[in-house]
């Protein structure tokens, strides 16, 4: 598995878990029994998931911030899952360049929910990348 792979791995148990409140662990190993263990990467999923939850809080305030105009319930459960990765990524994994993240968010929104939006999310995610680098 590439990290492409298990992003989109940690954006379809981010996107579960707008469904079942669950914590990290039981939502990982949800995924593994329905998806499979993982060959590789494993250790990036668990992380991104895992990091993604425990800052959730931050994550929706910023989102909230940058989505002008639009409170979390408005936002699509897949835009949501989108944001909520790509912010993770941004502020709590300096391994990925910020060109990266929001690319991979961009691209998730894009594949499950179209044009629209990838556009709003590569929009948010891009002033939160303006205002984590100032």
């Amino acid at each position: 598995m590439t990290r492409k792979e298990a992003r989109e791995g940690g954006f379809i148990i981010i996107f579960e878990y707008e469904f079942q409140k669950l914590p990290a662990e039981e939502l990982l190993e949800l995924y593994y029994h329905y998806r499979g263990e993982l060959e590789n990467q494993k250790d990036y999923l668990e992380n991104l998931v895992s990091t993604t939850l425990a800052n959730l809080s931050e994550i929706d305030s910023a989102i909230t911030e940058h989505a002008k105009g639009w409170s979390l319930n408005r936002l699509s459960k897949v835009s949501l899952a989108a944001l909520r990765i790509g912010i993770s990524e941004l502020l709590y994994n300096s391994e990925i360049p910020t060109s990266i993240a929001i690319n991979e968010a961009v691209q998730l929104a894009k594949d499950y929910e179209g044009e629209k939006a990838s556009a709003f999310v590569n929009g948010v995610l891009g002033s939160v990348a303006k205002t984590c680098k100032a």
